[in-house]
C-alpha cells in the first residue's frame, strides 16, 4: 500500500471518529439554545432592578453588616438580593422551557422549581456570600427561613403565569383575526371570479359571433380576428390567475383585445397607447385597462355611427402610478360607473394597494368620459402579503 492510500485511510477514519463527536456538539448546542430560550436582556433587567429595590431595604437593617444607609451596607444588601433571586430567576427560566404548556401541570412544576432554586439561592446568600466578601451575612428578620423568601418567589412566579397567559390570548386573538382576514380575502377573490365570468362569457360569445358572420363574407378578416382573440385568450388565462402583472403584459392585452374590436368596428375605431418604457414595470390588478377598454367601446364608442378613438395613457409621478383611459365616445351616462366592470377593478384595487388607490371618472375633452386611476408605483415582481 502506497503513501497516498495510507493517508486517504486515515482521513477517512478521522471523519469517522468525528462524526459522533459533531453531533453531540450539535445536540448540545440545540440544547443550551433551547435552555435560554426567554432569557432576555428585558427580563434580567427587571429582576437586577427588583433586587436593587431590595438591597436598599436590606441597608437599613445592622444584620446586612455596616452602617445603615451607608454605600458599603447597600452594596452589600444588593449582593444578597443578587445571590439569591437570580439562581430562583435562571432555574425558573429554564425550567419554563421544558414544563408543561397548560396551566395547572405547569403551575405546580414550576412551583416546585422555584423551591429548587430558592434553596439553592439561600445556601449561596447565607454561605457562599459571606466566604465572598470575607464576613458571615446573617439574614434579616424576614428571611432567616425560607417560608418569605419562598413567598416572593411563588408571587413572581404568578405574575409570570398570567403575563404568559395574557400573551397567549393576544396571541390567540391575533391569530384568529389573521384567519379572519385570511377567509375575507378568499371570499373577496371568490366574487371577484364570479364577477369575471359575468364578464368574460359575454365577450367570447360576441367575439365568436362576429368571427362566425365574418367567415361567412370575409374569410380573410375572419382569420384575423381568430388570430387577435387567440392571441387574448392565451395571454387572458394565466393573468387572471395572479394578483398582479406588470403593466406591459397588461397592455399586451388590452392590444390583443383592441384588435379583435378593430376588426368587427373597422375604421370607426382608433387607438392610442401613450406608456414609456419604465412605466411598463409597474404592477397593476390584471385586466384593469382591458375592462377600460372594454367599456370605453360598449359604452361610448359602439352607439355612435362615427365610433371614436380610446386613448392610454400611463406616467410614474414620484412614487405613484397614473393611469388615464380616455375615449371620445357618447360621454357620460345615467348607469355610467355603476357596471360589474368598473365594480371588479375597484376591488382588485383594494386587494392589491388597499386604501392608497383611487378610481375616478371624468369628463373628458372635447367629448367622451376620461376614467384615471392613482395607485403607488411598485415596480418589478410583487409579492402580496
Amino acid at each position: 500500500m502506497n503513501l497516498s492510500n495510507l493517508r486517504t485511510v486515515d482521513a477517512a477514519l478521522t471523519e469517522i471518529a468525528s462524526a459522533p463527536a459533531s453531533a453531540a456538539v450539535i445536540a448540545a448546542r440545540r440544547f443550551l439554545a433551547r435552555c435560554v430560550q426567554g432569557l432576555t436582556w428585558r427580563k434580567v433587567g427587571v429582576v437586577v432592578g427588583y433586587c436593587a429595590i431590595y438591597g436598599a431595604v436590606l441597608s437599613h437593617d445592622p444584620r446586612t453588616g455596616g452602617a445603615p444607609q451607608s454605600v458599603a451596607a447597600y452594596l452589600l444588601g444588593l449582593a444578597v438580593a443578587l445571590t439569591y433571586f437570580l439562581p430562583v430567576f435562571l432555574v425558573v427560566t429554564v425550567a419554563a422551557n421544558f414544563a408543561p404548556k397548560r396551566l395547572a401541570p405547569r403551575a405546580v412544576v414550576l412551583g416546585l422549581t422555584v423551591v429548587v432554586g430558592a434553596a439553592i439561592g439561600f445556601y449561596l446568600m447565607t454561605n457562599v456570600l459571606g466566604q465572598l466578601v470575607g464576613y458571615h451575612v446573617q439574614p434579616p428578620k424576614h428571611t432567616r427561613s425560607l417560608l418569605p423568601l419562598l413567598a416572593i418567589g411563588w408571587v413572581g412566579l404568578a405574575i409570570m403565569l398570567l403575563q404568559e397567559r395574557d400573551a397567549a390570548a393576544a396571541l390567540a386573538m391575533h391569530e384568529a383575526a389573521e384567519h379572519r382576514l385570511d377567509l375575507a380575502r378568499q371570499m373577496s377573490e371568490a366574487q371577484l371570479q364570479v364577477l369575471q365570468s359575468q364578464v368574460e362569457p359575454h365577450f367570447l360569445f360576441n367575439s365568436l359571433a362576429h368571427v362566425r358572420r365574418l367567415y361567412q363574407t370575409d374569410p380573410r378578416a375572419g382569420r384575423t380576428m381568430m388570430h387577435h382573440l387567440s392571441r387574448y385568450l392565451s395571454a387572458a388565462q394565466p393573468a387572471l390567475r395572479q394578483t398582479s402583472i406588470g403593466l406591459g403584459q397588461e397592455l399586451e392585452l388590452a392590444v390583443a383585445y383592441l384588435g379583435v374590436q378593430k376588426i368587427r368596428m373597422g375604421a370607426r375605431l382608433a387607438f392610442d397607447i401613450d406608456v414609456p418604457n419604465d412605466v411598463r414595470e409597474a404592477r397593476v390588478p390584471p385586466m384593469t385597462i382591458t375592462t377600460l377598454v372594454e367599456n370605453a367601446i360598449k359604452h361610448g364608442l359602439s352607439p355612435l355611427p362615427e365610433g371614436g378613438m380610446v386613448r392610454i395613457v400611463a406616467r410614474l409621478n414620484g412614487a405613484a402610478l397614473s393611469i388615464r383611459v380616455s375615449d371620445t365616445g357618447q360621454g357620460f351616462q345615467a348607469n355610467l360607473g355603476s357596471g360589474v366592470g368598473l365594480a371588479i377593478i375597484r376591488a382588485r384595487l383594494g386587494m392589491l394597494f388597499g386604501k392608497d388607490a383611487e378610481l375616478s371618472l371624468h369628463q373628458n375633452i372635447p367629448r367622451g368620459v376620461t376614467v384615471s386611476i392613482v395607485a403607488p408605483a411598485r415596480l418589478g415582481a410583487f409579492t402580496e402579503a
